[in-house]
């Protein structure tokens, strides 16, 4: 690291063109060159380790599991049909912990066991329609616990990790698997569940689970009294958890089911919404937009809502307030859960209003103005393109939701039924806008759940990895999670809009900070050029970005 500028919070300088870069769960800046894979800390820049070893690594080659002191890298190079070797480095000092035996075919999922301490890769060696490979690779050992081939064939998506040049198939448009307790669910291909300690095949029943080429269109499994619920195609299934005998199809719902909700004898599905086509990179609406609630022991329609317009996002049950919660492209909609005679009574339906708000005085004045979500619709394009629509609903420790679109937040308050501040951010003109902010908004609510995941984990297992002599910088990693994981940093204060900003440094594409509390723009950092390279780590501010073919690297803070 050399001395940073004034307007520096900290600079590097990269051992080449960096290719990719990020920001890990434990505060960590990863980046690579086409020299090597380098560590430095996201918010001081202390260089932390450095891997000239592997060499050409590329993004999708390397995965970390939230709360866990590792980092998981694939040496595949990313090639179909060539054997991967596995090796596990200790995320602050950059050794080797373990490293497994070649493996048959590319890392296609990778996710975590925590209970079992450890996690699950699924590995393939074809492309298109793939018969996959199963291993249970403990946490600490790398050793393999168990294998198992998946005869079934599965669809594999084009991964966004991937380029035009060198494209990426893997699994990451498939619903997420399901742990439950010692028993692994996976829907890849249909609905199979393995035993977790065992490696052993209990049941599996193979059927078409796709929508073309639309990614993510169905739900994880859902395990609740002694069923075992998943949806495919518009048509939700139950099978007995035990045996795997189909106990009831739904109806065709003639719409995607991408998630699904169990509570109190009644099984909640949401139907339709925006789905990403990787081929033109470009979000679909898939009809009819709403939510159905089925007898979960029968499998009898209850209710069916299609009151929705236009889009919808997750659902979010508040039984305390006795409804079922969704927005859809104008309003936000509380759902009675006292339906009956296959009717839904609408709780409430409350307007979405925004305000548009800009860091600069001159902004603000042009801007300013109460409007709905009609309002946006109506400064956008005739085609309404360009319609920011919300995407998510992010709880948030304090009970109240944050509703999240590309360019918007709100704040709703379940109990009282009133939302508070709405704040809406116009979209820069640079390449990939909707891309990167549609992005960003579904991770808004992947990041809340994975911290409640890694911060429940980690403050279970700390004294095993602990214990393990291996690690040299377990302290340093034990700090760094306790800081970003603590009961105060769940409820994270900040989230970070892109928009056009008018500062003192200049006018144009740039990053606010909004105060979740009041929806205040409190913090502000101009962009010098129209297409950054950057990455944030929204626990401390730090937006890091890179120098293209100068091998640069600067952070600076959003203040």
């Amino acid at each position: 690291m050399f001395a940073a500028k004034p307007e520096y919070a900290w600079t590097l300088e990269a051992n080449g063109d960096v290719k990719w870069h990020r920001v890990t769960a434990a505060g960590t800046y990863l980046y690579a060159t086409d020299n090597g894979v380098y560590a430095a800390d996201a918010e001081t820049g202390q260089e932390l380790w450095k891997r000239e070893d592997l060499k050409k690594v590329p993004d999708f080659a390397i995965e970390e599991v939230p709360g866990v002191p590792l980092l998981f890298v694939a040496d595949d190079e990313g090639k179909i049909m060539k054997s991967t070797k596995l090796y596990a480095l200790d995320i602050m000092t950059g050794k080797t912990i373990w490293e497994t035996d070649k493996l048959q075919g590319q890392m296609a999922d990778l996710f975590p066991d925590y209970e079992h301490n450890a996690m699950v890769l699924v590995a393939t060696a074809y492309t298109g329609k793939a018969r996959l490979q199963v291993l249970h690779i403990d946490f600490g050992t790398g050793k393999a616990n168990w294998e198992l081939p998946l005869e079934v064939k599965v669809d594999l998506y084009v991964s966004e990790k991937g380029s035009k040049f060198s494209p990426r198939m893997d699994l990451n448009g498939h619903a997420a698997p399901t742990i439950a307790g010692d028993s692994l669910y996976l829907a890849y291909a249909g609905l199979h569940k393995v035993n977790l300690k065992t490696g052993k095949l209990e049941w599996g029943f193979g059927f078409d689970v796709t929508e073309k080429s639309l990614k993510n269109t169905n739900a994880s499994p859902v395990v609740a009294g002694g069923l075992v619920y998943s949806s495919a195609k518009g048509v939700i299934r139950a099978y007995d958890d035990a045996s795997g005998q189909l106990k009831w199809t739904s109806t065709d719902f003639g719409a995607a089911i991408p998630e699904m909700i169990h509570d109190k004898g009644t099984l909640y599905g949401r139907m339709g919404g925006v789905f990403l086509e990787p081929a033109s990179r470009a979000y679909q609406l898939k009809k009819p937009v709403g939510v159905v609630a089925l007898d979960a022991g029968a499998g009898s329609v209850r209710w069916r809502y299609e009151g929705a317009k236009e889009s919808i996002t997750n659902m979010h049950l508040d039984t305390k307030a006795g409804v079922l919660l969704v927005a859809d492209a104008k309003n936000l909609i509380g759902l009675s859960l006292d339906a009956s005679g296959n009717k839904v009574k609408e709780s409430y339906r409350l307007p979405l209003e925004f305000k548009f708000k800009s860091s600069g005085a001159k902004k603000a004045a042009k801007m300013a103005g109460r409007f709905a979500m009609g309002g946006i619709a109506g400064m956008a394009r005739k085609d309404k393109s360009d319609e920011d629509q919300p995407i998510a609903l992010v709880p948030r420790a304090d009970g109240q939701l944050i509703v999240r679109g590309k360019q918007h937040l709100l704040l709703f308050d379940p109990q009282a039924k009133k939302t508070g501040w709405g704040s809406a951010f116009k979209a820069p003109g640079i390449s990939n806008f909707a891309k990167v902010m549609t992005v960003a908004a579904f991770a808004m609510s992947y990041a809340y759940h994975t911290s409640q995941a890694a911060s429940t984990y980690y403050g279970t297992s700390e004294n095993r990895w602990h214990n393990d002599q291996r690690f040299g910088a377990i302290n340093q990693f034990e700090k760094a999670m306790a800081k970003r994981y603590s009961a105060a940093a769940l409820n994270s204060k900040y989230a970070y809009m892109l928009t056009d900003v008018d500062t003192d440094d200049g006018d144009g594409p740039g990053i606010v900070g909004v105060n979740l509390e009041n929806g205040e723009v409190e913090r502000e950092l101009y962009f010098k050029d129209r297409e950054p390279d950057y990455v944030i780590d929204e626990k401390s501010g730090t937006v890091i970005r890179t120098h293209k073919g100068k091998g640069g690297i600067f952070a600076q803070q959003v203040r």
